[in-house]
């Protein structure tokens, strides 16, 4: 894979209905990856993803390259001035090509457009490469709870 060929090919857009199944998909897969099988009840936001990231200052993005899904993310509302970054997701072949990093700086360049001051986000607390990734994008931990690390950062 050319990292540099994939990145000037690929194109961050909002999630249509063509791409929600192979949206769907990606995300299920970085899931069952990191734990190990998958529970669709944990997961209703992705039977329609189109649906339920179509709220308000609220967007479901997906990276496509070659006319398919090679990452997602999303922004949604978590309060007034606050986004949350959600559904995170690269397909294993296309990681540590710098695809999250630019898949992220969309979502906080949207964010911003949206209003939006800061921005949170959480991750299993076992997830190390999650958590080394948001820290070298200016992250920061503000609460550590168990399995999960919880990170802000501000936009402004």
């Amino acid at each position: 894979m050319d990292v540099a060929e994939v990145s000037k090919k690929m194109k961050i857009q909002q999630i249509t209905g063509p791409f929600k199944n192979e949206a769907r998909a990606v995300v299920l897969k970085g899931l069952e990856e990191r734990f190990g099988f998958i529970d669709p009840s944990y997961n209703p936001d992705l039977k329609d993803i189109v649906s339920s990231y179509s709220r308000e200052k609220t967007m479901f993005f997906v990276c496509v390259f070659d006319n398919a899904v090679i990452s997602t993310g999303a922004v949604s509302y978590e309060a007034t001035g606050i986004g949350r970054i959600e559904r995170m997701s690269v397909l294993k072949k296309y990681r540590r090509s710098g695809i999250a990093k630019i898949m992220l700086q969309h979502l906080e360049s949207w964010a911003q457009q949206q209003g939006y001051e800061k921005l949170v986000l959480e991750t299993n607390k076992s997830w190390t490469s999650a958590i080394e990734f948001y820290k070298k994008q200016h992250y920061e931990i503000y609460l550590n709870e168990g399995e999960r690390i919880h990170f802000s950062k501000c936009l402004v």
